[in-house]
Parts: structure tokens; sequence; C-alpha cells
């Protein structure tokens, strides 16, 4: 996993794979550079979408496109060429993902479920990407969307606790204690530490 926010990725090839692969990077609030002669009509609508953080241009490789990027995608129809681009970018030390070719990838695209700070990632490494996608349907029955509001939840408390004047070991013990906790408990407790914050707020007010 990469903090991707505000972080330079270049793409070459404008098809269905070459899409999908911008989608996720947009979602993890990356910038693209996407280089291609032609480009699927999903490109385009990624373009005014993420009008500030998408760049399309009508263009075949070339070695200087890759400078000022962190990472780069190989998507182009030709596998001649994707291996030339991994070539180059293995000159420059960057981190290159050649499509259906995970095995002289620097990095591979898992499937992803994701549930507000909860991030699940699958991978069978290349072996069945099926495999992944059933796994992945699996995961997101048990880790449904409300999942998001009790994670934020363990968040907030987690804070107040590691605020609390208590032992690093009893600290600890309580932390663990949280994911045992449905959300109605994890609520009443967060509750509970409101009204103690609040009148320890005006205990010393009056002083």
């Amino acid at each position: 996993m990469i903090q991707m926010c505000g972080k330079n990725v270049l793409v070459f090839g404008g098809g269905r794979v070459a899409y999908r692969k911008c989608e996720s990077i947009l979602k993890c609030q990356g910038n693209v550079v996407v280089v291609s002669k032609d480009f699927v009509e999903g490109f385009y609508l990624l373009d005014k979408e993420y009008s500030h953080r998408v760049t399309l241009i009508e263009d075949e490789f070339k070695e200087f496109y890759l400078d000022n990027c962190h990472l780069v995608i190989a998507a182009t129809n030709c596998k001649d060429t994707n291996q030339l681009i991994i070539e180059n970018c293995s000159k420059k030390n960057l981190l290159c993902n050649v499509v259906d070719h995970g095995e002289i990838s620097d990095y591979i695209f898992p499937s992803v479920v994701r549930r507000g700070d909860l991030i699940i990632s699958i991978s069978t490494s290349g072996k069945s990407p099926s495999l992944s996608m059933k796994v992945k349907e699996e995961i997101e029955k048990v880790y449904t969307p409300d999942f998001e509001e009790y994670v934020a939840l363990l968040g907030v408390i987690r804070e107040k606790i590691l605020s609390q004047d208590k032992s690093d070991e009893d600290k600890k013990k309580i932390l663990n204690g949280l994911v045992n906790k449905s959300m109605e408990e994890l609520c009443l407790m967060n509750n509970e530490q409101l009204t103690i914050d609040n009148e320890n707020l005006k205990a010393k007010s009056s002083k």
C-alpha cells in the first residue's frame, strides 16, 4: 500500500485495462498522465470528473515522459512496447506495473475492499484473478458498507483512551477489547466518555 495523495502516475495505453488502473489511482487521490494514440470513452469521463488530476496526451511511448513521476503503468496492446517501458523504468529506478504480466512487474494492483479507513487487499499473485474477485465478494458480504461507521468510531474512542491518565498496559487491554464490542456498545462507551470529559472540563473551569 502506498500513500498516493498528490503523487504522479504515468500510464501508457488508453484501453479498458488502463482505464481501470487510472480509476483506482484517482480514487486514491493520485494524479495521472495518460499517453496513448487512442482512448476509450471512459477516459474522457474521468477527465471531466477529475479534470485537475487527469492529463490525456495523444502520443506513443517516449522516454522523456518518464520524468517527474512516481509510478508507471505499461498498459499498451503491444508486448514489445510494454517491455521497452519497463526496461526504461528500470534504468531510472522507477517502479513499473506491466498489466497482465505480474512476473516482470515491480508492483501489482490487488483487488480491494474499502470500508472507510478499513482497506483489505486480495491477491493471488496473478495466478487467478477470478479467485481474487470471488474472495473479494465473500469479504464484502462479511464487512458490509455500514462497517465504515464502526471503524470510524473505533478511531474516535482510541484517541480518547490514549489521552487518558492510564498505564500503557491498561490502555492496551482496553484497546484490544474494543474490537469485540458491538456498534451499540461502542456508542455507549463514547457517550460515557464524552460525559466524563465534559464534567472534567466544567470542574477545571470552576477552579
